[in-house]
């Protein structure tokens, strides 16, 4: 479970969102919000790349914030808006990065990390790209692998900021799709940030709303109202 409690985010000890004390169970979460509002700096505060103005926030118990740099990755994955375009190197081999929090000093994978490595193809349908270049993909394809890399990791949440931006129609409703499956069908922690209301609504998923009035942070379950999502994110009244 992750809990918050007296949870207060933003940068340089100046509080930029509150956030109501959650209790959150495995599955997928889409975070929403203005631009500016917070989401980026919730993600970077879940992940441990920022540190709290006040307050806790836990994963089963255990503070993120009192993780030390080599175990972080191993219970946390974050995957950045942008793919970082690696020449000439193999989808396998680039996801098999994934890995290298678990692997030795010389990155040497034992048969554990292949078959995570292969789990992850197979999880995201995408074991056809295993022998093709990174800097071949389509936008779509590169999302994919991304996704897969960070499941590879092996961890208990994994973090995407707007990993369907800039994204066709199909390309953003497959990716959501396998994001649903994932969170499903693993028991993790998924949580996403988006601008695209219709699509979050339609997925089936849970929401994390930043209030553009209130600048607080809420859990609303899966089947909230269109128009309640936009009330309190977008809503300058």
């Amino acid at each position: 479970m992750i809990t918050t409690k007296g949870l207060l985010i933003g940068y340089k000890q100046q509080m930029l969102v509150a956030v109501d004390d959650l209790q959150l169970t495995p599955g997928v979460y889409i975070l929403i919000g203005k631009n500016g509002s917070g989401k980026s700096t919730f993600l970077k505060t879940l992940t441990g790349s920022l540190p709290v103005v006040s307050g806790t926030i836990s994963l089963y118990d255990h503070s993120i914030h009192a993780l030390s740099e080599s175990e972080r990755p191993k219970k946390i994955a974050f995957v950045q808006t942008q793919f970082p375009v690696v020449d000439f190197l193999q989808v396998k081999e680039y996801i098999a990065l994934g890995r290298s929090p678990h692997t030795a000093f010389f990155g040497k994978l034992n048969q554990h990390d292949k078959e995570m490595v292969e789990q992850a193809l197979n999880s995201l349908g995408i074991q056809q790209l295993a022998e093709r270049f990174t800097n071949e993909l389509s936008d779509g394809e590169r999302q994919m692998v991304a996704i897969a890399r960070t499941f590879a990791q092996g961890t208990d949440i994994i973090a995407l900021d707007e990993p369907t931006a800039f994204l066709d129609y199909q390309n953003k409703t497959e990716i959501v799709k396998k994001l649903m499956e994932l969170g499903k069908s693993h028991d993790k922690f998924i949580i996403l940030s988006s601008h695209d209301i219709d699509q979050s609504v339609a997925s089936g998923a849970d929401f994390l709303v930043v209030d553009s009035r209130e600048r607080r942070l809420s859990h609303l379950p899966a089947g909230t109202f269109k128009e309640n999502l936009i009330s309190r994110a977008f809503s300058d009244y």
